[in-house]
């Protein structure tokens, strides 16, 4: 079987945002993946997504699955930020993932924390110096984001980083690291996620904005998914 073309780690000056071993491929296989989910054909060391419905994210942006190695490593999905794409709130991914711009611009927020479990009346002092946030955990069932508010956690904040990112640079993180991203109308990335590491996410809620119990995922036409590939290939080319 023919090896999948994947890089590890960053491969030049537009990978300098990509932390050393995270899921980073190559932008050809990311093209064979984007052709191979507009034709419905996979060439040889890719397979179709586990979960193929494009949908639009509740934070606005249309998350479409594109493929998945053969061996299930890797998961390669297109993201393409609507109007309305805005992370609402600072949280975290039960994997690692890699992206690339492809077209337009992307703000990504790093934010340094310091989860403290239970109650956090002994940290006090820090909290009055700091940003203190209550943090949910967050999984996905049904299409819906489900929020589990009962474990009681916080978040104090220590600090926070924010680089913009033009088309053709990369980013990524480990998995469990907090962040939030922003881009304006018909910015492009493309993702590949690693293997989950356990089975929730978390976010730290904003007083002013809660989050519902409940998020709903609404699935994407079919016209439109197409469109967004062709976008994508034209892009690619």
């Amino acid at each position: 079987m023919a090896e999948v073309p994947a890089c590890a780690g960053a491969a030049g000056p537009a990978e300098a945002s990509v932390p050393p071993g995270r899921p980073v491929v190559c932008e050809e296989l990311l093209g064979t993946a984007v052709l191979a989910a507009l034709e419905q054909r996979f060439a040889e060391g890719l397979v179709p997504p586990r979960e193929p419905q494009a949908v639009i994210h509740p934070n606005g942006f249309v998350k479409l699955p594109l493929a998945q190695t053969d061996d299930g490593a890797i998961r390669l999905f297109l993201h393409v930020w609507r109007a309305d794409s805005i992370d609402a709130d600072v949280h975290d991914h039960r994997w690692p993932f890699s992206s690339l711009v492809l077209r337009g611009e992307v703000s990504h927020t790093l934010t340094e924390v310091t989860v403290i479990s239970g109650s956090a009346g002994s940290r006090s002092g820090e909290k009055d110096a700091k940003e203190v946030f209550p943090v949910v955990r967050y999984r996905l069932a049904g299409g819906e984001h489900c929020f589990d508010f009962s474990h009681g956690e916080s978040a104090v904040v220590d600090r926070r980083r924010t680089h913009v990112l033009s088309a053709g640079r990369r980013y990524g993180m480990e998995a469990f690291v907090f962040h939030r991203a922003h881009s304006l109308a018909g910015a492009m990335t493309l993702v590949a996620r690693g293997v989950p590491q356990q089975p929730y996410s978390r976010v730290l809620l904003n007083d002013e904005t809660p989050v519902p119990a409940m998020k709903p995922w609404r699935r994407l036409d079919q016209d439109e998914r197409r469109r967004h590939l062709r976008d994508a290939l034209e892009v690619l080319r």
